[in-house]
């Protein structure tokens, strides 16, 4: 019994095997053109991914706040923040973010301050260059009572770098009885 054994030589073997330096220059060129085509839009979701935080987040401070009020048995007053370096425009304007502040003398105004020192129970904030306003009674304040009821006729447009007219502005409705619901691509509440 002989086994044989063939042999391979060097010249059966693939003269080359990879790509060519062509083959990966016109894949780099395609691929550019392509990251070029997809960027606007890329740029365009990053903007509603930071709007749909930013109202993740109000909603869920607000549910939070209803919560917290009916716990503690003391009104928690949800208001604006300021001094973040951003120029708010007016009272409405909640563009540094918000507090929540539990109300422990009821006098629906929060004295974060000496002498009545009411404790600030949670702070947020809203990324630079993008905007909230607060169109409801009282722009600088959302005062919910310890039944978890706020004043009614709170809304909030939340607004990209590109403001009211950028495509993912989405507004936040909220009626006395607590109901929230958001709509995306508006500027008001129906």
């Amino acid at each position: 019994m002989k086994f044989s054994r063939k042999r391979k030589s060097l010249l059966s073997l693939p003269k080359h095997s990879g790509f060519t330096l062509v083959e990966v220059l016109v894949s780099l060129a395609i691929l550019g053109i392509l990251a070029a085509l997809a960027a606007p839009s890329f740029s365009e979701a990053i903007r509603r991914y930071q709007v749909n935080a930013i109202r993740d987040d109000l909603i869920g401070s607000i549910q939070w706040a209803r919560s917290e009020a009916i716990r503690r048995g003391f009104p928690i007053i949800l208001v604006r923040t300021t001094g973040c370096g951003v120029t708010l425009l007016d009272t409405n304007d909640w563009g540094c973010g918000w507090q929540a502040v539990v109300d422990t003398n009821l006098n629906g105004v929060d004295d974060t301050g000496a002498p009545t020192n009411e404790p600030v129970i949670q702070t947020s904030t809203v990324p630079a260059s993008y905007g909230i306003n607060h169109a409801g009674p009282v722009g600088v304040r959302i005062v919910i009572n310890k039944w978890g009821q706020a004043a009614g006729g709170n809304s909030f447009v939340l607004t990209p770098p590109g403001g009211v007219s950028g495509a993912a502005t989405t507004t936040i409705c909220m009626s006395s009885g607590g109901r929230i619901r958001y709509l995306p691509d508006q500027v008001a509440c129906p």
